[in-house]
């Protein structure tokens, strides 16, 4: 098999189904697949590439009684039929079917950036084998423009939290739901935005930091970008697939889900399993809002819910939505809405019965 090295220049590997190596080392090495499509950014699949080619060479004397049995990778390049594939340079690369049974073992996929995304999407074959491989693979990162062959390959989010760089994007893989992809391992994620260009090296570390630790993933960051380990340490914390980012979404669905109890910050930061004043500081930047405020505006949506919706009376539905009181409830709509809970339920009364004529 044909690849490109991190400077771009191409080596030949074993094929991975006629040379296989010895039994005890395959099953050792972690598979990563690369999904390439005519005018794919070769510069992107090289940095990616030469991450796992120096992960693959690190021993750190910390490590070195560990290492030993930890994860070395295995790269392939897949694409829709396989077969030789034209970079956005003119270079081709050779690459097997995205459907190769090599794929079915696969621990993670890289979906490449480039013009050429774009119209890869509309490649109805493409986006029927992504569909079907997507399930088995624990781990999908589309880097750049690969994000819209994931928005129309159907692949839904486990992890919501994501930032793609690019709203239409974004808006379409949001809305993108497919049962087949329930699967809780299933995490899709672009690591910076579509003009960074530490994004695909970014994304290469975070399997190499859930893999091998911080430790050699920071010796393969400053080998491959001296300097740049404290800006991509920050991403990194973010996009561990147990990261900074899933405890704040894990907190504010709960939140979502208990606002009818007494809720505190001590308690909300437990579930997110960090410190009150790191949680205060994430939640913010991530969410927008204080905890505090996001909890108030849980309790006002479930308010306005029940007095559009049925004919309870203020002081229940402000029990039932943590307000505690009618007065709570009222203060809380003054505040927030201009008008007492009765005066709301009266106006959507009245809007609905002009829509109704």
């Amino acid at each position: 098999m044909v690849y490109a090295n991190g400077m771009g220049r191409l080596q030949v590997v074993r094929s991975p189904e006629t040379d296989a190596p010895p039994a005890d080392v395959a099953s050792m090495a972690k598979r990563i697949g690369i999904l390439i499509f005519e005018d794919f950014s070769l510069v992107e699949v090289s940095s990616i590439s030469e991450v796992f080619s120096l992960a693959n060479q690190v021993r750190l004397p910390a490590h070195a009684g560990s290492n030993a049995a930890a994860p070395n990778y295995s790269l392939m390049f897949v694409s829709s039929e396989g077969g030789s594939v034209a970079s956005s340079c003119s270079m081709r690369i050779w690459s097997e079917s995205l459907e190769n049974r090599w794929m079915n073992e696969c621990d993670a996929l890289f979906i490449a950036g480039g013009e050429g995304a774009r119209h890869a999407r509309h490649d109805v074959m493409l986006r029927k084998r992504l569909g079907r491989i997507a399930p088995k693979i624990p781990f999908i990162k589309a880097i750049g423009e690969g994000a819209h062959i994931l928005a129309a390959a159907n692949l839904t989010l486990q992890n919501r939290s994501l930032d793609f760089g690019d709203e239409p994007a974004q808006d379409a893989l949001s809305s993108a739901l497919s049962p087949a992809l329930s699967n809780a391992l299933f995490i899709a994620e672009q690591t910076l935005t579509l003009d960074d260009p530490k994004g695909p090296i970014a994304a290469a570390l975070s399997i190499v930091k859930r893999d091998h630790g911080a430790a050699v993933a920071r010796e393969v960051s400053e080998r491959t970008l001296p300097g740049a380990w404290h800006k991509l340490a920050t991403v990194l914390e973010d996009t561990d697939s147990g990261g900074v980012r899933q405890k704040i979404d894990a907190a504010a669905r709960w939140m979502r889900e208990n606002y009818v109890k007494p809720i505190s910050i001590t308690d909300a930061a437990r579930v997110a399993a960090m410190s009150e004043r790191n949680f205060l500081r994430r939640f913010k930047a991530q969410i927008g809002l204080t905890p505090s405020e996001y909890l108030l505006r849980a309790r006002l949506d479930a308010s306005c819910m029940l007095l559009a919706g049925t004919d309870l009376p203020v002081d229940k539905i402000a029990r039932r939505c943590g307000a505690g009181s009618g007065d709570g409830l009222a203060k809380i709509f003054r505040k927030r809405l201009s008008i007492s809970p009765t005066e709301y339920r009266m106006a959507g009364r009245r809007k609905q019965a002009a829509d109704t004529t």
